[in-house]
């Protein structure tokens, strides 16, 4: 339940086994390449200097880098016919992957697999697309065939030129508001995809503005009308319809063929794309090593916890210099964060990832969103049946791949667990114990309970604040800053002074609580000249104490404290919320007691408790991650940091 350790792992090898040492990371899944020309530039691919190692490190002064060395090689070609065979049914099989590879082979294998079915392919092509003209004539001379008359005349008629096509109902209705303006004849001959079909017949010296005013009606003329078909044009469908089921009949010979052929490759070929695929993995990771003439240089990062792994998985290379190198201290170099967590916590990275991801110094946020999700939407949807209903689509989500499925499941249980504490089955507060209290009966409760709730996580936001400003070294503004140690016993004080004025519970005495917020304020207005006297990096720069400083750190040092109000007031509307969910319910309860019917009142419960669950749950799910995002995160969470995402096939 943190961001795990990484460290930057070079690798100085032969040329001739590259591509052997990527096929190893790539099925070890766990390194994240970095430019290794970039890493030498910038002097941070170091190595000892001995006897043993000279040629490797005179390479430096000859490395290049690897997109100049990129092979032209298209592996994606080659797998793109494939798949234009067999279709996108492929998956990458690692265990294929794992022996010894013979690239040459499969490109054999490919180019035989390819030529074998590519004529046949041509031919059913062929087959096709003439089978699609034919079906595009059979439906125009289908509209045609209430004329008894053969065709040839038709179309060598000298004056008259004819054309069919279609108009939608609404072009249609001005069609007949202008048949005055219209130079043809119009006849309608039938409908087809919710349009009207109709013949055009236009004197030839009329074509133009004709032409005109169909396109004015947006009319879409029908393919299919040829020439060379001179009979009647019932006799036309006939012959077609002849030719179409010929034509049909040798497609399906055809396919069986291809099937067969389809078959008896099928192993060879799926073995043959795993390796196309590979090697086009291997070429994109070569962009990013750098080359000498005789060795090659490599990047990346790696979990320290698998140093061990990796170490003996390339032991195998002669020649090899493996070196870990711990670039945690430069400030130049920006570490990939790769989270670790728990089977609990790991659906909620999707929530942080939303946000943004981590820095790698910063401690981890997953485990305390997990939490203060669960808790705060089970306290605001506590309902014992609703809550299993949750946790089954959860769980039915999570099976079919949707991705908050896991997380849904897990509110589902939070929310079950509140129903206990509330008494609350589907709604109804009288059929199970009530552990705790009914939210409607103790209403001032369950408000106080939200603020208690509310400065509370405010608290620990802050406390997570000050952990990550001092992990990342910035000491002064984890102590001065108004989210550091200052901002702090601000807020802790300013609490402490609202329980003594509410309650009369006096902690610490009102003077000393006035002291020490006068005292917070007071830095938080001097923050910038203290952090530059105390800084030696800033000791030569200058913050003239002159009126617009003051304006400024006024009207921020007023923002600050209007923030306390708003922020810890905002975690109201969890006890509100928690006041809604029972009175929805008791809404659509009245209506099932207007209904008064046994069978009425029961529809009216079910779509009451599916428009809850739905409805009210989503709401809910937003309402807790706006605090989370707005209320808290502001708090501590800084975001701005790189994914780690490892080289994989």
């Amino acid at each position: 339940m943190a961001v795990e350790k990484l460290i930057m792992m070079n690798i100085v090898g032969k040329n001739h086994y590259v591509e052997k040492v990527i096929k190893d990371i790539l099925l070890f899944e766990n390194v994240q390449i970095a430019d290794a020309y970039n890493e030498i530039e910038n002097f941070r691919f170091s190595m000892d200097v001995t006897d043993n190692n000279l040629d490797e490190i005179l390479g430096f002064a000859e490395v290049q880098s690897g997109l100049k060395n990129a092979s032209n090689e298209d592996f994606v070609s080659k797998s793109n016919l494939l798949q234009e065979v067999f279709g996108d049914h492929y998956t990458v099989d690692k265990k294929i992957l794992e022996g010894e590879i013979d690239l040459k082979s499969t490109i054999r294998s490919v180019n035989k697999i390819y030529d074998e079915i590519h004529t046949k392919y041509k031919i059913l092509k062929m087959f096709n697309d003439d089978i699609n003209q034919i079906q595009k004539s059979i439906k125009v001379y289908n509209f045609l065939s209430s004329a008894n008359i053969e065709m040839d005349k038709i179309n060598n008629m000298e004056n008259f030129h004819y054309t069919i096509g279609t108009l939608s109902k609404e072009n249609v209705e001005r069609l007949k508001n202008n048949y005055s303006n219209i130079t043809a004849i119009v006849v309608h001959v039938g409908a087809y995809d919710e349009n009207e079909v109709y013949v055009v017949i236009s004197p030839y010296d009329l074509e133009t503005e004709t032409n005109r005013i169909l396109k004015s009606l947006n009319f879409n003329k029908l393919e299919g009308v040829k020439s060379e078909y001179t009979k009647k044009p019932s006799q036309i469908v006939t012959w077609l319809q002849k030719k179409k089921n010929h034509f049909q009949e040798k497609v399906e010979l055809l396919e069986k063929e291809i099937d067969i052929i389809k078959e008896r490759y099928k192993e060879e070929s799926n073995y043959d794309y795993n390796v196309l695929h590979l090697y086009e993995k291997i070429h994109e990771v070569m962009k990013d090593i750098a080359f000498s003439k005789e060795h090659f240089y490599f990047s990346g990062w790696i979990p320290v916890r698998l140093k061990k792994e990796i170490l003996a998985i390339l032991s195998k290379y002669e020649d090899m210099i493996i070196m870990f190198n711990d670039n945690h201290q430069n400030p130049n170099v920006r570490i990939p964060t790769k989270l670790k967590n728990n089977w609990l916590f790991k659906p909620f990275e999707t929530f942080i990832k939303m946000y943004g991801v981590p820095l790698y110094e910063e401690v981890d946020p997953t485990p305390f969103l997990s939490i203060s999700y669960l808790f705060l939407f089970g306290f605001m949807f506590g309902d014992l049946g609703q809550g299993f209903v949750l946790f089954l689509l959860g769980n039915l989500a999570r099976f079919k791949g949707f991705q908050l499925g896991s997380i849904i499941s897990r509110l589902g249980i939070s929310s079950m667990f509140f129903g206990l504490l509330y008494g609350s089955f589907f709604g109804f507060e009288t059929i199970i114990k009530t552990w705790w209290l009914k939210p409607f009966s103790n209403v001032n409760t369950i408000l106080i309970a939200a603020i208690v709730i509310g400065v509370t996580l405010i608290l620990i936001g802050y406390i997570y604040g000050i952990v990550n400003q001092y992990k990342s070294k910035d000491y002064y503004n984890s102590v001065l800053s108004r989210n550091g140690v200052t901002g702090l016993v601000l807020y802790f004080c300013i609490i402490l002074v609202v329980l003594a004025l509410f309650t009369g519970n006096r902690l610490i005495s009102i003077p000393i609580l006035s002291s020490i917020i006068l005292a917070a304020i007071v830095i938080l207005l001097f923050k910038e000249p203290i952090i530059a006297k105390l800084s030696k990096a800033n000791h030569n720069s200058s913050h003239k104490l002159d009126s617009s400083f003051f304006v400024e750190s006024f009207f921020e040092v007023f923002e600050i404290l209007m923030s306390i109000v708003s922020n810890t007031l905002s975690f109201i509307r969890i006890g509100a919320f928690a006041l809604n969910h029972v009175g929805l319910f008791i809404a659509f309860e009245s209506l099932a007691h207007m209904v008064n019917s046994g069978i009425g009142s029961t529809i009216v419960y079910i779509l009451g408790n599916i428009f809850i669950i739905g409805l009210e749950g989503l709401i809910v799910g937003i309402q807790v991650l706006r605090l989370e995002y707005y209320e808290l995160f502001s708090k501590y969470f800084q975001g701005g940091g790189i994914e780690f995402k490892p080289a994989k096939l």
